[in-house]
Order: structure tokens, then sequence, then C-alpha cells
């Protein structure tokens, strides 16, 4: 056993803070990650838009899981709520071996009609991120919406430069 071993209290989760270092480092890379995805979709036919080597597979499980989930609108609680937690949670599983950080807080547009804001954006497994995204773009729902997120995005820069 290590000095450290005897330091630290590993069962007991109020001895551990956030590293308010890592939390930013996290939070100025998803922001990065969403602007280029707003780069991306704004820019290219996003119905041949391929935004990870396991697209096919991924789109067939997430299809197969939510056969139904309309993707124009992911709401929180969609994601979020007690009944479908555990389906997303097996969804994200089957992934764990084949997509790198599958499971790492990626930010995600709740609607697909507008960019990414404080208010359309919820912070989803990297897994799910994909899954909704690539069906937007599969599915048409992107392209449908282009004019729509892209008068949103140029809002929303706007906003920042005030």
């Amino acid at each position: 056993m290590t000095a450290l071993d005897t330091e630290v209290d590993y069962g007991d989760a109020d001895k551990y803070v956030n590293d308010e270092s890592i939390e930013m480092a996290w939070a100025i890379k998803a922001g990065e990650r969403a602007e280029v995805h707003m780069n991306l979709i704004t820019r290219c036919d996003t119905r041949v838009l391929r935004l990870n080597k396991h697209q096919d597979l991924i789109l067939a499980e997430f299809r197969k899981s939510f056969p139904d989930l309309n993707v124009e609108e992911v709401t929180t609680s969609l994601v979020k709520d007690n009944g479908a937690k555990e389906t997303w949670r097996e969804f994200c599983e089957q992934f764990k071996e084949i997509v790198e950080d599958y499971s790492m807080g990626t930010l995600m547009r709740c609607h697909a009609a507008k960019a990414y804001s404080p208010e359309n954006t919820v912070v989803v497994p990297k897994i799910i991120y994909l899954a909704v995204e690539m069906a937007r773009n599969v599915e048409g729902v992107n392209e449908k919406n282009k004019a729509s997120y892209t008068a949103s995005q140029e809002e929303e820069s706007k906003k920042q430069m005030e």
C-alpha cells in the first residue's frame, strides 16, 4: 500500500471536488467541436456527410432502438428521463469497444432548426450526439433546416460579439 492509498478515502464522494481548470478545458473543447459541427453542416450537403467511420452501424442500431424518435427535436427530458434512461444506456454501451470516447460528454443541439446556443444545447454522451446528428443528416432533417439554423447561427455569432 502506498502513502497515497492511506490518505485518500475512495469511498467518500463528498471528499472529491471538481477541478475548475479541467471543467474549463472541457467547455472550451466542447465549444470548439460545436463550432466545427456548425461549419460542416452549413457548408456541405449533409445528406452525404459522414461523421464517423461506423456511421452505418450506429444509424442501424439507433433506429432499431428508437424507431419512432423524431430527431427534429430531441429534448433533455427525452434523453434523460428515467423511462428512457435505460434504453439510452443500453444503446450507448454497445459502442463501448467500437467508438472512441463513446461516453464523453458532448454538446448536442435540441432543435435541428436552430444553431448551438445555451437555450438549444444539452450535454449527452458522444454516441448519442453522433446517432442523432447522423440521423438528422441521412434523413434530410439538417438539409431541410439549413436556412433556419444558418440564420440562427448568425444571430448567435452577433450576440457573442456584443
